[in-house]
């Protein structure tokens, strides 16, 4: 199969996107309504109790899924805190598609600016500075061109606020410093239509649809599931923050609604991009999958796969730096949580995946445990394990291991959106030449800014 899929990437390098358009085409008409009405018919006198009944049970079956739809205090919590953020923008059109009154029509079009400043205090091994933490900034934008259907548009970057605010001070005003200090996080643009979504650009990874169920420490974890591959925010091989991507979202009510809430199957296509370390070799393209299944009391459970092709006949070095094939990456992950907990844990396949820190690539095992309690109002409790290792022979691996403890207390002031916190991570991770760098010890802060944009609303009586 793969070699299959990679002569056809050879002989027909566009044929993938060309059948996701035909494919979003197709969806386009069946999903949004036409503009065509049925007419409606008077029921005879002796078949008005039954249509009475027949709209009792469709008026009960509306208000069901209007509540499907309402997100609770603790799924909010738990969008905010995560790093994708299409997956709030989702859940708030949900929201919108489920009160829509069939006597009033509102769409809406517009923009909004959000940010979050993130910095940390850090000490390992005696030394000790601030440090940026990951701070954020962007603009999204919706145009509502039907009920219900939704087009999108997303620029976020990241700025190191510290690093800039020294070079401001410093006079430095060279382009490779300003570089340094600002870089794009997610660049694309999407349709949104009930039941199916489509991205193109730089997002979030289909396989972050389950890595992500457990990066969720501020200022560390996320080092086990692959997602950050090869010293990368996961760009080029695909399971992070993905470059050069189509991707489809295709959610559908087949598992029973009293039980379950709809089933997400995910698919991305990626262009070939540099391989890290690859001195300038490219992938031959790749793809990823997921799947999730989620109940109506918040458990939830995943899969994924990330594939990238190699074609080491054309690019023999690449056996230099550990490459042995295509890369691949696969996880099973599962979550729960509730109005003062949430668990998570991943199990995850890596083979030509990910690096030490040699730049030297292996086949190995990695998982991750994440689980917060609210212990007081504001307080929380934070605790988890990530471990990452090689497979037994992997000689060029030499020492190399991912192995670390968690422990953090929070304070929040806005959930988990405004926020300081501090943490050790007690650390028991090696180099290649085995050496550690021992526990790390950090304070922090994390504080979303209030969004602010403009929105024109259109309503039809």
């Amino acid at each position: 199969m793969v070699s299959g899929f990679r002569q056809s990437v050879k002989r027909h390098p566009t044929r993938g996107f060309v059948s996701v358009a035909v494919i979003l085409s197709l969806s386009l008409s069946i999903f949004i309504p036409g503009g065509a009405h049925a007419q409606q018919k008077e029921a005879p006198a002796g078949q008005a109790g039954d249509a009475s009944k027949a709209s009792v049970k469709r008026d009960v079956q509306a208000k069901d899924e209007e509540d499907d739809a309402v997100t609770s205090e603790s799924e909010q919590r738990e969008l905010e805190a995560s790093e994708d953020p299409l997956a709030a923008s989702q859940a708030r059109r949900e929201v919108d598609r489920a009160k829509d009154k069939p006597a009033v029509k509102e769409r809406t079009t517009g923009f909004d600016l959000y940010g979050s400043l993130r910095v940390r205090y850090r000490e390992q091994q005696g030394d000790s500075s601030w440090q940026d933490g990951g701070s954020r900034a962007g603009i999204n934008f919706d145009w509502q061109f039907r009920d219900g259907a939704y087009f999108f548009a997303r620029y976020e970057f990241g700025f190191n606020l510290l690093t800039g605010i020294e070079n401001l001070g410093s006079g430095k005003e060279g382009s490779e410093d300003f570089e340094d200090s600002i870089f794009t996080r997610l660049r694309y643009v999407g349709l949104d239509i009930p039941g199916f979504t489509a991205v193109v650009g730089k997002n979030w990874s289909t396989y972050y649809e389950v890595s992500g169920l457990t990066d969720r420490f501020m200022s560390t974890g996320g080092s086990a599931s692959g997602t950050y591959n090869a010293q990368t925010d996961g760009g080029p091989t695909g399971p992070g923050r993905a470059d050069n991507v189509i991707q489809s979202k295709l959610s559908t009510d087949f598992l029973p609604r009293k039980y379950f809430k709809p089933f997400d199957v995910n698919v991305q296509l990626q262009k070939g991009n540099p391989i890290p370390f690859g001195d300038g070799v490219e992938y031959e393209g790749g793809f990823g999958l997921s799947a999730i299944m989620t109940t109506q009391k918040d458990f939830t459970i995943g899969l994924a796969y990330n594939h990238a092709i190699v074609d080491l006949e054309k690019n023999p070095s690449l056996r230099d730096i550990g490459i042995k094939g295509d890369a691949r990456a696969a996880i099973i992950g599962t979550r729960g949580f509730g109005e003062r907990w949430y668990a998570g844990l991943i199990l995850a396949r890596l083979e030509n995946h990910d690096t030490t820190d040699e730049g030297i690539y292996f086949d190995g095992w990695g998982s991750e445990l994440y689980a917060q309690y609210q212990f007081l109002d504001r307080w929380w409790l934070v605790g988890g394990y990530n471990r990452l290792e090689p497979d037994s022979g992997q000689d060029r691996a030499g020492d190399y291991r991912v192995r670390y403890a968690v422990a953090e207390l929070r304070f929040t002031f806005k959930d988990f959106s405004r926020m300081v916190f501090a943490n050790i991570r007690f650390d028991d991770s090696r180099n290649a030449d085995g050496t550690s760098g021992g526990n790390v010890y950090t304070i922090g802060v994390r504080w979303d800014l209030s969004k602010h944009g403009w929105h024109y609303s259109n309503i039809k009586n």
